[in-house]
């Protein structure tokens, strides 16, 4: 059960890392479409002539694709936590680190050169290592394509007694010390949360 519920978490910060790419795959996407080549007939012959010519785009559209599966489950997993609510006795937004995941792997892997298979293939490959890293090192939760949907990053600390003390949450929309949330934990210190209005019942634990 232990060993599930950690693949689960690990698919989650995956799908976090995949968000994260969003705008990066949106821009491929841009720069990269033979839009002359979209076929307004639709056949066999016509869609297989766009997606040989097309093979970046496709890629980007499909993680783009994943991702959003990936927020849809999450986001319900959340929806359905047994958690109780805690209540935020401080917290500090963290939101400029998005700013740096942004600025440091965002813009130079839009400008990275892509016209070989070499060069494609190690494009991806960058990719794949990054999110290894990130994923390894609890750093997914920078995630600037969260921002654009709302969403906001908090260092906080609770009223838990022992379950969820402190550590950085992900949230919708904004919250302040004295309200709750009820969260879902990614990792050791990582935590998925929605804001609870009139919670009455806290995690004690």
């Amino acid at each position: 059960m232990k060993n599930s519920r950690e693949k689960n978490y690990e698919l989650m910060k995956l799908c976090l890392y995949l968000i994260s790419l969003w705008i990066l795959f949106f821009m491929l996407i841009v720069l990269k479409i033979d839009v002359s080549s979209i076929p307004f007939k639709i056949n066999v012959s016509n869609v297989a002539l766009f997606l040989s010519g097309n093979r970046i785009s496709c890629i980007c559209i499909a993680f783009i694709i994943m991702g959003g599966i990936g927020y849809w489950w999450f986001a319900d997993s959340l929806n359905n936590a047994k958690s109780l609510p805690v209540e935020i006795l401080r917290c500090e937004s963290v939101n400029y680190e998005n700013l740096s995941f942004l600025a440091t792997y965002i813009i130079p892997l839009v400008c990275f050169p892509m016209e070989t298979d070499r060069e494609v293939f190690v494009m991806f490959a960058v990719i794949v290592i990054i999110g290894c890293i990130f994923v390894k090192t609890n750093l997914y939760y920078t995630n600037p394509s969260l921002i654009l949907l709302g969403f906001n990053v908090y260092k906080v600390k609770t009223d838990s007694k022992k379950v969820f003390q402190q550590g950085i949450v992900i949230v919708k929309g904004k919250v302040s010390e004295g309200e709750s949330i009820k969260y879902l934990p990614l990792s050791d210190n990582v935590y998925f949360g929605r804001k609870v209005e009139n919670a009455n019942t806290k995690d004690k634990k």
